[in-house]
Parts: C-alpha cells; sequence; structure tokens
C-alpha cells in the first residue's frame, strides 16, 4: 500500500455517510405522514395554535366549574328550604284546625266535663305531635285534659286567658324549661259561645319541643339536608339537629344566623365551607320565625376536584400530540380550503352549477367531491321542497275546507244539551258533523265519514253536508222542497204512516244518494253516514244509519240502545233503499255519535282503541256529559301517544235535560 493513498480513505468514508442520510431524509419525506394528508397537518397547526387558548380555557372552566357548582347548591339548599317551609307551615295549618274542630265542638263549648273528656282521649291518642289537652274556663278552673296531661305553667295561665280575651283569636307561647324534652309549644285556641258570641274558656294543645325536633330531623333526613335550625320568633331553639340529645333549650337570638333570620333576612352564605340558607318564615298571628338549613361543600369540591383533573389530563395529552408545524404547511393547507371557502359562498349565493376546479387524491379530494355531490342532492332537494310545499298548500287548502264546512256554532234547544268535537289527523279527510234547525220543533242531527283522504275527501265533505241541509230544507217552508223528487213505491212504503215533515226532512238522504251517484259516479266517493231528525218537544227521534258506526243512546243504567246499520251507504249505488227507525230519547238519555277515527285509533304498538274501550268509557263519564267529549278525547290521545293519528277524531253527542 502506497502512502500516498492513505488521505483519500477518511474522505470516502465520510461521503458515504452523507449519502446515507440523505437517502434516509428523501425517505421519510416519501412516507412522511403529515406530508400526505392535510388532515394531519391541519391536526397539528390548530393545536399548537391552541395550547394557549386551552391552557387558559381549563383554567377559566375551572373557576366557572366552581362558581357554577357552588350557585347550583345554593339553589338546591333554598328549593329544598322552601320545601321544609312548606311542609312546616302546612302541619301547623292543620294544627291549629284541629284544636278549632275541638274549641267549637258542643261538648267543649258547653263544659261537658265527661263529653269532653272522652273527646280530648280520642283526639291525644290519634295526635301526630304527641301533645296534651287542656279545657279552663274563663276562671282559671280545670275542666277536662287529656289522659297524662303534664301541664304545669298554672302560674302563666291567668295571664294566657287575659291576652287570649284581649286578642280575641288563637296564640302561641311557650312554656320553657331547662331542657328541650321539657319544654312545650303551647297553642291557645279561645271558645266562644255561640249563643252570646262571648268567649267562655281557652283550650290548650301544647305539645313538646322534642316531637318537633325529631320531625324536623326526620325531615332533614328525607331531603338531605346535614344540618337544621327551627328557631321561634323569640329566639328559641325548636329544633336542631346537629343536637340530637334534647339537651338544654337555648336562646340564639344574637347569634349571627339566628338573628338575620329573625330580622326577616332571606339569604344564603358560603364561609367555612359551608352553606348556610336563613329563611324567615310568617305564620302565627303573622310573628318571624326561621329556618336556617346549613350544607356543607364535599360534594362540590368533589365535583371540581375531578374537573381539576380532567384538565390536567387534557393539557399532557395537548403536549404530546404537539410536534412542530411551519408557514408552508399553513399555506400549503390553505389554499385549497380557500377554493372550497369560494365555492361554498357561491353555492350559498344560489349558483348550484359553480365549477370546483380542486383535483386531489387526499382529503381535500374528497371534500371537493362531497361539494359537488351536494350541489347535485341540492338540486334535486330544491325540486323536492317545491312539490312538497305544493303538497302541503293542498293539505292546508284542504283542512281549512274542512274547517269551514263544520259549524261554527251548534243550535240551542230548550232542555237539550248539544256538543261536537272535531280533532283533525295529520292527513286530511271527510270527517264531519252538523246539528241544524229544520223548523221550530225540528233538529237535523248529522254525523258522516266520507271515504279516502286529502283535499278531494274534504270536497266531497263539504258536498255532503250542503246537499243534506238543502234538500232537508233547513229551516225553510216545507213546500219548498216536498215535490223535488217522485219516490218510488218502495220508499213511499219506507216512509209511510210517518209525520209528512218529517218524512220530508228525511228525503234529504235519497236525494243526496241520486245526485251524488248520478252526477259524480266516476268519483266513486261515497259516505257513511247518520242522519237523524229530532222532535225537541216530544224527544221522538227518526233517524237513518247509512253504513256508518252504531250510534249509542246511554242512560244512567249503561247503553240503553246501539242504532246500528240498516243500509248501504250514501254515493255507492243509485236508488238505493234507506230504511228509517225511530226512538224516542227520554229525560237523561245521552246520544252519542262518532267515526271510526275514535275506534281505529292507534297506540305506538298497534293496538286499537276499540267500540268495548269507548263503551267502558262513555259508561264511565254518563254522569259528567257536559265533559264527556273532553274525557274521550283525553283517552284517546293518551292512546295514541307518540303513534301518528291518521284518521279525525269527530263525535257529536246531544243530551237531554
Amino acid at each position: 500500500m502506497s502512502l500516498a493513498k492513505i488521505p483519500n480513505q477518511p474522505h470516502a468514508k465520510t461521503k458515504n455517510i452523507r449519502q446515507q442520510w440523505i437517502e434516509k431524509i428523501n425517505f421519510i419525506k416519501q412516507h412522511n405522514p403529515i406530508a400526505r394528508s392535510i388532515q394531519l397537518r391541519i391536526v397539528f397547526l390548530l393545536l399548537i395554535c391552541l395550547i394557549p387558548v386551552s391552557l387558559g380555557g381549563i383554567y377559566w372552566l375551572d373557576l366557572y366549574t366552581e362558581e357554577r357548582l357552588i350557585k347550583l347548591a345554593e339553589q338546591d339548599l333554598v328549593s329544598r328550604g322552601k320545601l321544609l317551609a312548606e311542609l312546616m307551615g302546612r302541619l301547623d295549618r292543620e294544627r291549629r284546625l284541629d284544636t278549632d274542630f275541638l274549641a267549637s265542638h258542643p261538648a267543649v263549648i258547653q263544659f261537658k266535663k265527661q263529653e269532653a273528656q272522652v273527646l280530648l282521649q280520642h283526639f291525644a291518642q290519634f295526635h301526630h305531635w304527641e301533645g296534651d289537652f287542656s279545657i279552663f274556663n274563663m276562671q282559671g278552673d280545670l275542666i277536662a285534659e287529656s289522659p297524662q296531661n303534664s301541664f304545669q305553667a298554672f302560674d302563666k295561665l291567668p295571664k294566657w286567658l287575659a291576652e287570649s280575651k284581649a286578642r280575641g283569636g288563637p296564640m302561641n307561647r311557650l312554656t320553657r324549661n331547662t331542657t328541650i324534652e321539657d319544654s312545650k309549644d303551647c297553642l291557645i285556641m279561645p271558645i266562644i259561645s255561640p249563643e252570646s258570641n262571648k268567649q267562655v274558656g281557652v283550650l290548650l294543645e301544647c305539645i313538646p319541643l322534642s316531637a318537633i325536633s325529631r320531625f324536623v330531623n326526620e325531615i332533614g333526613k328525607s331531603i338531605d339536608v346535614d344540618r337544621i335550625i327551627f328557631v321561634n320568633y323569640e329566639g328559641w331553639i325548636y329544633a336542631d339537629t346537629g343536637n340530637t340529645t334534647y339537651s338544654q333549650l337555648e336562646n340564639r337570638q344574637n347569634l349571627p344566623a339566628e338573628k338575620r333570620v329573625l330580622a326577616g333576612e332571606q339569604r344564603i352564605t358560603y364561609t367555612d365551607r359551608k352553606f348556610i340558607f336563613t329563611m324567615p318564615i310568617k305564620y302565627r298571628n303573622n310573628r318571624t320565625w326561621g329556618l336556617i338549613l346549613i350544607n356543607t361543600e364535599e360534594t362540590v369540591q368533589s365535583a371540581i376536584a375531578d374537573v381539576n383533573r380532567v384538565g390536567l389530563i387534557l393539557v399532557a395529552f395537548i403536549g404530546i400530540i404537539v410536534a412542530y408545524s411551519s408557514w408552508k404547511i399553513i399555506h400549503h393547507s390553505t389554499v385549497p380550503i380557500t377554493a372550497l371557502t369560494q365555492a361554498t359562498s357561491a353555492i350559498a349565493d344560489g349558483n348550484l352549477d359553480y365549477v370546483i376546479d380542486i383535483h386531489r387524491q387526499d382529503e381535500i379530494g374528497t371534500l371537493a367531491q362531497s361539494f359537488m355531490n351536494m350541489q347535485s342532492q341540492l338540486k334535486n332537494l330544491i325540486d323536492q321542497e317545491v312539490k312538497d310545499a305544493v303538497y302541503r298548500l293542498e293539505l292546508e287548502k284542504g283542512r281549512q275546507i274542512q274547517q269551514d264546512f263544520l259549524p261554527e256554532h251548534l243550535p240551542e234547544a230548550a232542555g237539550w244539551d248539544i256538543a261536537g268535537l272535531f280533532e283533525p289527523a295529520r292527513s286530511v279527510s271527510g270527517d264531519f258533523y252538523d246539528a241544524f234547525a229544520l223548523d221550530d220543533n225540528y233538529l237535523g242531527l248529522v254525523i258522516g265519514d266520507v271515504c279516502d283522504k286529502g283535499v278531494g275527501a274534504a270536497m266531497f265533505m263539504g258536498l255532503f253536508r250542503s246537499l243534506l241541509r238543502v234538500f232537508s230544507g233547513a229551516g225553510m217552508s216545507s213546500e219548498i222542497y216536498i215535490d223535488n223528487r217522485s219516490l218510488n213505491d218502495d220508499l213511499t212504503d219506507i216512509l209511510d204512516g210517518m209525520d209528512p215533515l218529517v218524512h220530508q226532512f228525511l228525503q234529504a238522504v235519497y236525494l243526496t244518494n241520486d245526485y251524488i251517484t248520478t252526477e259524480h259516479s266516476s268519483m266513486a266517493m261515497f259516505a257513511t253516514l247518520f242522519f237523524g231528525v229530532l222532535d225537541i218537544k216530544t224527544g221522538m227521534l227518526t233517524y237513518i244509519n247509512a253504513g256508518h258506526e252504531p250510534v249509542y243512546v246511554l242512560n244512567p243504567a249503561g247503553i240503553k240502545h246501539q242504532l246500528k246499520s240498516s243500509g248501504p251507504a250514501v254515493g255507492m249505488m243509485p236508488k238505493s233503499m234507506f230504511p228509517s227507525h225511530h226512538i224516542n230519547l227520554e229525560p237523561g238519555d245521552l246520544l252519542v255519535g262518532y267515526t271510526d277515527g275514535v275506534t281505529d285509533a292507534r297506540c305506538p304498538n298497534g293496538e286499537f282503541f276499540g267500540r268495548k274501550r269507548l263503551e267502558q268509557l262513555l259508561i264511565q263519564h254518563y254522569e259528567d256529559h257536559v265533559n264527556i267529549l273532553e274525557c274521550v278525547r283525553s283517552a284517546l290521545l293518551d292512546h295514541i301517544a307518540d303513534a301518528v293519528q291518521f284518521d279525525d277524531i269527530t263525535m257529536l253527542v246531544v243530551y237531554r235535560n
């Protein structure tokens, strides 16, 4: 080996190492996922930009959460305090009502010792507060008392009698002793003689403060409050759930919380990691009593700690995934996004033919293809919206037609109550009801259901209703319509022997049938209907049931009659026969007509409402005939629940007083 070649060997080795690094860098560039995915580029960029915002947001969230949780805890404590105040007020009112009842009892007023003794014994046995009862006359003589009565405040009795007489109403006094167990709250109720209207004595009901304290303690457990203090208007503690041993009776009128509540100050404070709610109560001769509710912050602090842990985890996660970013990545990533933004603006301005000139294989290319698909779908959607708008307009017109043909006001007749119900379905159908005066003595009653749905059904509903009114001569002279149709022999036989005027009214069904089958036979539209002529003086109802649901007649005993169908639907065949029947509606009878939208109403699992359920409902609510339609409506809507109402709910009721 020559010495001249030795220096060249390190140089060649260094060149090979450099070349290897260049190849590695090129390999990394070619296979770098960030270079191949705009999603990663944008994510990295956003994460780097959002780190300060995230840290600030987490800090703000921590403060906000703590403040909000404290606020919620305060609101919760206020709600519980109001609930407790309502319970205490309600029980105090019940106590005063009980005592007032005793004071107004004849045995107490007349000082019948034996009877009063039995009465007080009975009340004391079942008394909620374990109270003692005593009866005194105005001279301070004991008339009667409950068993095991422990009343000892005879030295205060003369003063109480004088105050009761001066006040002229009930009052409360506290008999203080060393302990809560031996102290009592006494309700002093004046005994008034009804003959002289003067006070003749007093009734004392005294309950131990320990009973009140136990009740407040039970309520505190049920409403989940750590501590409850109940103080009377003089500052004496009636109950303190933090003192369950019923020890020494205390007066705390000079303590901060008690002082605030007796001054009528209602507020909540947060001190020493405790929520303290002071709630003044106005009762017992409008004196200010007080409730003090105290809760610790353990629950709030636990929730705040959880939020802090989540925040720390989030910061750590952001720190791990953030790596690097640069202006070129931002620029390269935002150029196609800008193009898509322009396309979005053009499409938003209504240019659905805007050309999106982006051809890429990454997410931007996929997004551009989605935009082009969106353009096509928007065109189709607009076309469909136009069609839907036309359809909705048609439905709305149909509903309006249907509503316009229903009577705005039902006729009034002495001794009769008439009411109707119409609950429209989502789609338009042909249900209708009607009631109108035929002359001074007769009313026309109609309930019907036109086949099919949609605007056509609504139009034919109006046609059927108008034809029945016109052909029956509603409110017009009978001579106008009596000769409008030559009845065949069969029809004459069916109506033979009937009142001529009723005969004329019922011709409306035949004339309507012939008109529909003659003039509109190509439409194949028909209607089931019940048409009745009611003599409002005699109660005689002459009717035709043309393929309709049975009409019920109820009385206090239940369903009296079912006026079933005896002929085909109107409008099916020309020259059809519609036999008529009659029934006398007596006082107390209730006529109920309905369409199949009532019985065919389905609940979410597909079960029909059915006639049996309707019959039971009508019998159950017969006595409340004024509100019977609302009862049926409510039951139907409860049955349908979240299901779709496919048919109208239509009913007509007539009640004879």
